[in-house]
């Protein structure tokens, strides 16, 4: 496979990212409601700069993604469920993260939704339960390369224990 790891470590934040991810920190402080995941891919959209941004979590056997929020340039789309199989979300959760800078479609042909939407980058990490279990996945894709992939990374690792939590909660309502 001919993906790439966005390292952060390596990445210095500019000051103007640095009030993004405190933000970002006040975003995951509020009282969380039904609305959180939308205001989470609202908040990702906006400052990743993507086209799509999607959180989902897995179907009970794990062979599929359920959206919980879907969004195309700030709105939100209608949920759907798709397969794994043959898809970029597929690595994402053997690899925990993956970053396709280009030619995503020539890596997963099979995957025809990435054709349909036009999808060029995608920059995916796995949800995990507390005991280390998928319970869903961020994919984040564009028509273009990601201006600044390393800070989308950063924007995620911030975002991603609200937003696992939440997608926790939603799969098991009783806890």
């Amino acid at each position: 496979m001919d993906y790439r790891f966005v390292h952060h470590r390596n990445y210095t934040l500019r000051e103007d990212e640095h009030h993004i991810l405190e933000s970002a920190i006040s975003l995951i402080s509020q009282p969380r409601d039904e609305s959180f995941l939308k205001r989470a891919a609202v908040f990702i959209a906006a400052h990743a700069q993507v086209q799509y941004v999607l959180i989902g979590s897995l179907s009970e056997d794990g062979k599929d993604v359920l959206t919980k929020v879907f969004l195309k340039n700030g709105e939100v789309l209608p949920n759907i469920s798709y397969p794994l199989q043959y898809s970029p979300c597929d690595a994402v959760l053997t690899q925990r993260f993956c970053y396709y800078p280009d030619n995503v479609q020539r890596h997963f042909p099979r995957d025809f939704e990435l054709q349909e939407l036009n999808i060029e980058s995608y920059l995916g990490s796995i949800f995990l339960t507390e005991e280390g279990e998928p319970v869903g996945l961020i994919a984040l894709m564009s028509d273009r390369q990601l201006e600044n992939a390393a800070f989308a990374e950063h924007l995620v690792l911030v975002l991603s224990p609200a937003i696992e939590e939440e997608l926790i909660l939603q799969s098991n309502p009783t806890v």
